[in-house]
């Protein structure tokens, strides 16, 4: 904006609008999948008994971030850091930041790898365990409803479909990443 005097009076001056762009492409979003289950995660992680809520009840400092990682450590036991950040699809460096949070508050602990002294064993405390069975009780209750739109063979067939896209998905990344000639 450029201001100007103008005998003891200042204007301004407005800046120039600019056009409206128009795009030569255009999406259908409710037929684009990445798009739907987005919005889908989305309006998922706001129905029934929502995670952000039940872990203010909680009183316990962590956040989101935090309760994946006990998730993951409550289904599947000790994993490393890298195996955890796989199940979860993110970066080692926001699971290590997560574990340092839970390691303060006694909700997990780690073991050293004896054949790599760099690798390590991340596993719920019985603190931890604890705190996840607070919580999972009502995220399984939060899963029931929204799948309660669905007879079992729906769901049967829903799970066959995201698992079949699950693998597609490993396939890609998996050739995109191929380094061998």
């Amino acid at each position: 904006m450029n201001i100007q005097a103008d005998e003891n009076e200042f204007s301004v001056e407005k800046p120039l609008r600019k056009e409206a762009g128009k795009c030569q492409y255009t999406l259908d979003l409710q037929s684009f999948l990445p798009y739907r289950m987005y919005r889908l995660a989305a309006q998922m992680a706001q129905a029934g008994n929502k995670l952000s809520f039940l872990l203010q009840e909680t009183g316990v400092p962590i956040g989101e971030r935090e309760w994946r990682v006990i998730s993951v450590l409550g289904s599947y036991g000790g994993l490393t850091n890298g195996h955890v950040a796989d199940v979860l699809k993110t970066d080692a460096a926001t699971v290590t930041r997560a574990v340092k949070v839970l390691k303060k508050l006694g909700f997990v602990d780690t073991r050293n790898s004896k054949r790599d002294r760099r690798k390590q064993l991340i596993y719920l405390t019985e603190e931890g365990a604890a705190f996840h069975d607070v919580i999972t009780p009502r995220r399984i209750e939060t899963g029931d409803l929204i799948e309660s739109c669905f007879s079992y063979e729906e769901k049967e067939q829903l799970h066959h479909l995201l698992n079949k896209l699950d693998r597609h998905l490993e396939h890609m990344e998996n050739e995109q990443e191929d380094e061998w000639e």
